[in-house]
């Protein structure tokens, strides 16, 4: 045993003075295993998701707070948890599930602005954030505030309402995490003058005054539930594979720096003349590639 650690791990005759651990056959038994340990991942995860699976923790309490705490930093008036807002906010989740898509506008070109009318909320301005795969609340709102057209929706004066839904489901073939969040201003007699709308994701529209000519429905009991349905999302399982997933590459990485610095460093006292090897570099882009790992976080926003 002793033979075959110093055989894998230092320079030596019987590995041509290359530790044959940094072998480019050992490279590819690596990317073996560790795609090996990926699919493992996805079957147990399948099977046992309270075993193995995303740890999740976001509510709309939260999101609420969180929000309104920013507004409040700038010296603005709080949001109102509207509940026809949360209904359409909670049927645009479900539409993107049903429909399998992650925008703004369908796939059949239903946009944000339908879904809040057809919940019942006349509205003057209305927004939309969108996120996905975030583990806690806290990471929502904070990538919300780093991004500024997000940013721009949270901290608008304009904006009285506001409405959440969180939903967990399949999205192209994926576990996702949804939240929508959907700000707005009820003021009909704005928008009886102004007969534009103002949007908040970068375009504009001419259809408020359409929109106010259509019957508003009242949220029935059916749509109460739903909004009901979809105010946290929290998974606790009891390994969670964002961060086992990162402490084995971490693992796996430190061990590669650690054998290419004992190489390096035999080779250097032994004075081994070698013709290819570029330990510094590798341990360089090595170390980059930890340092990627630390700053690259689980979320997308639209």
């Amino acid at each position: 045993m002793r033979r075959f650690f110093h055989h894998f791990f230092f320079p030596h005759q019987s590995n041509n003075h290359r530790a044959k651990a940094l072998h480019p056959d050992a490279m590819l038994v690596y990317i073996l295993a560790l795609a090996l340990f990926n699919l493992s991942f996805r079957y147990v995860h399948q099977a046992c998701p309270s075993v193995l699976g995303y740890a999740t923790d976001i509510r709309v309490s939260e999101l609420l707070n969180l929000t309104n705490k920013e507004r409040a930093s700038l010296g603005l008036s709080q949001l109102h948890l509207n509940g026809k807002l949360s209904e359409a906010a909670a049927k645009k989740a479900r539409d993107m599930f049903t429909q399998g898509y992650w925008s703004h506008t369908s796939p059949k070109g239903a946009t944000p602005w339908e879904f809040i009318v057809s919940s019942g909320y006349e509205y003057s301005m209305a927004g939309e954030n969108l996120a996905k795969n975030f583990s806690n609340s806290s990471g929502v709102v904070s990538a919300w505030m780093a991004s500024k057209t997000h940013k721009d929706n949270i901290i608008k004066p304009g904006y009285h309402d506001v409405g959440f839904a969180i939903i967990n489901g399949i999205l192209d073939g994926e576990e996702t995490t949804l939240v929508v969040q959907m700000f707005g201003t009820s003021e009909k007699e704005d928008l009886v003058a102004q007969k534009t709308e103002t949007v908040s994701l970068g375009m504009s529209t001419d259809t408020a005054g359409n929109f106010l000519a259509e019957s508003l429905t009242q949220p029935t009991d059916a749509s109460k539930n739903l909004v009901s349905s979809l105010t946290s999302v929290i998974n606790t399982p009891k390994i969670n594979i964002p961060t086992i997933t990162r402490d084995i590459v971490f693992i796996f990485l430190g061990l590669l720096i650690g054998i290419l610095i004992i190489d390096g460093f035999v080779v250097f006292k032994k004075r081994i003349v070698r013709v290819a090897g570029h330990n510094l570099a590798h341990i360089m882009f090595f170390t980059a590639l930890c340092v990627a790992l630390m700053l690259v976080k689980r979320g997308m926003l639209l």
